[in-house]
């Protein structure tokens, strides 16, 4: 019987694992609104956001599942021409500066840590263990920098900036080659069953799912909280001696 190897560094998806997002897209329009002086019904920020999807969908694709690296500036570029867009649905006419000016900072600050999420990154560190992040999703750096994070983190990998998505072997793979270990050292914290959990241990790499608010099942690799994972880590350094 083949002995598991040590767990020596950890990833962790971003969005409901480290930090949450706050308020629904319909509130966010409607903050986004206020910064234009205008007020528009929750059933026409709706049709405004219906109208773009067939044009939404595939610029989605060109980045998440590429396969190729995208800039910053051409992120940027994408988020400000959709927010023109839906401005203009809504009847309001915006030039790129209003639009950097007064609805990129409202998306830029929804993000919020859990509670325990700092005490956890500073805990694993004093133990010595590597960290990245490997997220679906865009501006992780920046968001992790902002929130005061970005320290903690030895590589950080979102979906928009590489060009695939989990549960893609190829994030996964990135973010190991970029820590210097193998998919056997590490360990996968995330809370979607199949970007994190089935995509990690497709590679063999161990997994915690996290369950906020659940009753888990910790024989199962199931958490409720991120000090679940010191426990975890504490309890394969005891079981390794």
């Amino acid at each position: 019987m083949t002995t598991p190897s040590t767990i020596d560094t950890v990833l962790f998806d971003a969005v409901n694992t480290l930090w949450h997002q706050s308020g629904s897209i319909l509130d966010i329009w409607a903050d986004v609104l206020e910064q234009f002086d205008a007020i528009r019904t929750t059933k026409e920020i709706i049709r405004a956001d219906f109208e773009h999807q067939p044009w939404l969908e595939p610029q989605l694709a060109s980045f998440e599942i590429s396969g190729k690296p995208v800039s910053d500036e051409a992120i940027d570029a994408f988020w400000i021409e959709f927010d023109r867009r839906m401005l203009r649905s809504l009847g309001i006419e915006a030039s790129v500066e209003s639009v950097v000016s007064k609805v990129l900072p409202v998306f830029a600050g929804l993000d919020f840590l859990y509670d325990d999420t700092v005490d956890v990154l500073a805990s694993l560190q004093e133990m010595g263990f590597p960290m990245a992040i490997v997220s679906n999703g865009v501006y992780q750096q920046r968001n992790a920098a902002r929130m005061g994070i970005e320290k903690f983190f030895d590589s950080i990998i979102d979906s928009w900036h590489v060009g695939f998505m989990k549960p893609d072997a190829r994030i996964f793979n990135l973010a190991l080659r970029e820590l210097g270990f193998s998919a056997n050292q590490a360990l996968m914290v995330g809370d979607t069953w199949n970007a994190d959990v089935v995509g990690g241990r497709s590679l063999g790499i161990r997994t915690l799912h996290r369950i906020r608010y659940e009753i888990v099942d910790e024989s199962n690799d199931e958490i409720s909280t991120l000090r679940g994972v010191v426990e975890f880590l504490k309890h394969q350094q005891q079981k390794a001696r």
